[in-house]
């Protein structure tokens, strides 16, 4: 597959000798797993492939075996079916340096036409080209046709660039890469927005109030999960702008929300960004058309660059 290709050389620029890390489930597609690995020996790197129980919620912790394991290799792929990026775990094995990828939920589509199949050396440089608009901003707005309507203040936290390129020691992003992203300040963000797609769900509708959704109208089942974790899980955690022009709109959140022209809302964990929201959830939804406005400039119209 050209995106294990890619991602093994070009995202993660894996070299002789070096200790890998695979970890994985069984609700993940194996194909991709070996896929991976193959690449890794073709560069002589020494690889482990530690298999876990598949996670309940994005954001669970891993047991602590696991989390122990992270600590010890130089360079990581979590090809989990929940993500382990917003953990502790994967937190303090980048503080102990290594350089992690996280791919949950990944489908075969990404690595063969989708988002890993990118020049990430591009997609650097969309993300700068974002990450200098909005990087001084104090306010954002963002409005949709689909009924999103919602302002939010940004600086408290800094922005991230996710271009892909994970080559230093603690070094960390998703692959499929390309975003910029950062978490709204705290209890800012107000309005209405419709999440058009997240995962195979669509039309999700929140009433949001100093950053809680206080209403939500959706399908049942992800209602009744918000509301078993609680009110954390209601909390908005992350802004990010799509800047990956390969990746393409599949119902898989890990793919949508890199789609160069759209915007993600995420609801859950925030900790990763600096903030304080610490519970084991995080969520994204896409707005696949949106309008972003940051301190009255129009960046995005309708889904296109401006």
């Amino acid at each position: 597959m050209l995106g294990a290709k890619i991602a093994v050389n070009q995202c993660m620029k894996i070299s002789e000798n070096e200790n890998v890390l695979i970890i994985t489930d069984e609700k993940v597609d194996q194909n991709i797993v070996v896929a991976i690995k193959n690449e890794c020996l073709k560069n002589k790197s020494n690889v482990v492939l530690h298999k876990i129980q598949p996670l309940l919620t994005n954001g669970q912790e891993p047991d602590k075996e696991t989390a122990k394991i992270m600590k010890e290799f130089d360079a990581e792929f979590l090809i989990t079916s929940k993500s382990l990026s917003h953990t502790k775990a994967r937190i303090n094995a980048c503080k102990s340096g290594a350089r992690i990828a996280s791919m949950p939920g990944i489908e075969k589509f990404s690595l063969i036409k989708g988002g890993l199949t990118a020049d990430y050396n591009k997609i650097k440089k969309l993300c700068l080209k974002m990450f200098f608009l909005v990087k001084d901003c104090n306010k954002i707005k963002v409005i949709s046709e689909n009924g999103t309507d919602i302002e939010m203040s940004v600086g408290m936290y800094e922005w991230d660039i996710d271009e892909g390129l994970y080559h230093k020691p603690g070094d960390f992003g998703n692959l499929p890469a390309g975003e910029v992203d950062t978490s709204p300040s705290d209890y800012s963000v107000n309005g209405k927005l419709i999440v058009d797609k997240m995962g195979k769900h669509e039309n999700i509708e929140f009433k949001i109030k100093d950053s809680f959704a206080k209403e939500i109208k959706g399908p049942k089942n992800f209602i009744d999960k918000i509301d078993e974790i609680g009110d954390k899980a209601r909390i908005v955690a992350e802004i990010g702008i799509g800047t990956n022009p390969k990746a393409k709109i599949i119902g898989n959140v890990l793919e949508d929300e890199k789609v160069l022209g759209t915007v993600h809302i995420a609801f859950g964990n925030n900790t990763s960004y600096g903030g304080k929201n610490k519970v084991q959830f995080h969520q994204d939804g896409i707005i696949l058309k949106p309008t972003l406005i940051a301190d009255d400039k129009k960046i995005i119209k309708n889904g296109v660059w401006i």
